[in-house]
């Protein structure tokens, strides 16, 4: 597992290379960076008492503490700075050139990470990501696809703030439970309709040893992608629970049906709080969700996916999801989606209990 990276060590590597960056500011003083290049969201940090050596709430590559080591990377031309990213689905279409030898032939397209991104500042506590890209569709059709993404990204209110006893649920001073949230407003748009699908996929690190919970139906469908995720998943009445590692790999896909737009991840952090990531977004069963494993052509509708390290890669897990499918079939240029981050920190009773609330699931 990768040691822990801080926001001063985010933030020196940034300015030692002259790579533009962003901070916003969220509730209780919790702060996330947003850097051009990649389109990364780096954190949260949790500023109140840590200062400047918070450490980040989501993985980050361990990379970041040593500055020959940043440049290293950086001259490799890698993808994995770690943090929250947008990347172009389906993954099978755009990032695997033969279906039939998925790890002899998938790769990352430089056209979407790091990409070409411009960063602005359209206005106060507010960030502009965008880029255009042109890429290569190998499976499912096949041609070329220019796409433009935007992604604006501002600070987002507490769901419960608005629920009785709020007061008890949350608050902001010593020993209370704190919340900070944003939300990325996610545009994707094609420049020629024609029979290539695509989604803005959402993909954020985790450090691993926590538990990720699905609510999902009883009649909840998934598929595994590589070898089987086993009783490292655990499917209930009314949710899924998965064990996030960072240290055996698998990837679990679930049918839009049977999910409904919002999942959690419940995990500690190393002086003993409790922490629980919420992302909601609009899961919308309607749309293809083209997104297919290598192994099953024809077998798509999966609008969440986790992704569980093995370690060679740095010992994270990912939560994944997809916004709404646009061109070919759906007869549609363009998607706006909003997918929200709420994140609540404190007491392991008082987090648990506001993951009722969330997620409908006792934790």
């Amino acid at each position: 597992m990768s040691q822990r990276i801080t926001y001063r060590q985010v933030i020196d590597r940034l300015e030692g290379n002259d790579l533009p960056y962003g901070t916003l500011t969220l509730q209780n003083g919790v702060t996330i960076v947003v850097s051009q290049r990649g389109g990364r969201i780096f954190g949260p940090f949790l500023a109140q008492d840590d200062g400047p050596d918070s450490e980040s709430i989501f993985w980050i590559n361990d990379v970041f503490a040593d500055p020959d080591a940043f440049q290293e990377f950086l001259d490799s031309g890698d993808w994995n700075l770690g943090g929250s990213r947008i990347w172009i689905a389906p993954e099978i279409q755009y990032h695997v050139r033969d279906r039939d030898d998925f790890w002899g032939t998938v790769y990352w397209p430089e056209q979407v990470d790091p990409g070409n991104y411009t960063l602005e500042n359209p206005q106060p506590n507010q960030w502009l990501l965008s880029q255009d890209m042109t890429l290569q569709a190998y499976n499912l059709a096949t041609g070329e696809k220019e796409l433009h993404l935007e992604r604006l990204i501002r600070r987002a209110e507490d769901p419960l703030r608005n629920v009785r006893d709020y007061e008890g649920l949350v608050e902001g001073h010593s020993g209370g439970t704190l919340f900070a949230g944003y939300e990325q407003s996610i545009t994707l748009s094609e420049q020629i309709n024609d029979g290539i699908m695509s989604e803005a996929w959402s993909l954020v690190q985790l450090n691993g040893g926590g538990e990720l919970v699905i609510p999902a139906s009883p009649r909840v469908e998934f598929v595994d992608y590589y070898d089987p995720v086993g009783d490292l998943q655990t499917i209930h009445a009314d949710h899924v629970r998965l064990q996030v590692t960072g240290q055996d790999q698998y990837k679990v896909g679930y049918k839009a049906a049977h999910v409904f737009g919002r999942l959690g991840y419940f995990h500690h952090l190393d002086d003993g709080r409790a922490t629980l990531v919420v992302r909601n977004f609009f899961n919308n069963p309607a749309r293809p969700y083209v997104e297919e494993p290598a192994h099953l052509p024809g077998q798509h509708g999966y609008s969440i996916h986790v992704y569980n390290d093995g370690g060679e890669f740095g010992g994270f897990g990912e939560l994944e999801c997809n916004t709404q499918t646009i061109g070919g079939e759906t007869g549609r240029s363009s998607s706006t989606d909003q997918l929200v981050l709420w994140l609540y920190v404190g007491a392991e009773d008082k987090v648990k209990e506001i993951g009722l609330h969330l997620l409908g699931v006792k934790i």
